[in-house]
């Protein structure tokens, strides 16, 4: 039997830092469900070139990757906001005090859930989007964390693979 996932990780590693970028972006582009995870495909590649670089990189492709998410959050308003029937309230009462919190502290929740493995980003992406919360930091925020978490996942397999050989 082919296992599919296999040949596709190990054709990323052939692209060398292309393949770093689009491995970020893939696996952080799926919703709730990665389909090619970080924590597997880039310390194989971070293993075979430049951790430094590939940390960089992946962490770009999966910011980008993850920020997809945010407009899936603004089709969602603009669909809720369009039918009669769904009552999303999304009135000043009612997101105030939110609006606020998310104001003062959004950039920073943004890069713990981007640098955090454990967290699906994806409960975070989508509201943000729904409140249009500002681009500009969002993304610098979302690719500040991912490149911070695929350093340490480039580093484990760089070294973690000259430890086993």
């Amino acid at each position: 039997m082919v296992n599919l996932s296999s040949i596709f990780i190990e054709n990323l590693a052939e692209l060398g830092y292309i393949g770093a970028l689009l491995a970020g972006f893939i696996g952080s582009s799926t919703l709730f469900i990665a389909i090619f995870p970080a924590f597997i495909t880039i310390p194989i590649i971070g293993s075979q070139l430049n951790p430094l670089i590939v940390g960089l990189v992946a962490g770009l492709g999966a910011g980008v990757g993850q920020y997809l998410h945010y407009y899936i959050g603004s089709g969602a308003r603009t669909i809720f906001s369009r039918k009669k029937k769904v009552n999303v309230d999304l009135s000043k009462e009612n997101t105030s005090v939110w609006t606020k919190r998310i104001k003062k502290y959004g950039v920073v929740l943004i890069f713990i859930f981007a640098a955090t493995p454990l967290t699906p980003d994806d409960i975070l992406w989508i509201p943000l989007g729904i409140m249009k919360y500002p681009k500009i930091p969002a993304l610098t925020a979302a690719i500040a964390g991912k490149i911070v978490l695929n350093l340490f996942y480039a580093y484990a397999g760089a070294i973690g693979f000259n430890i086993i050989n």
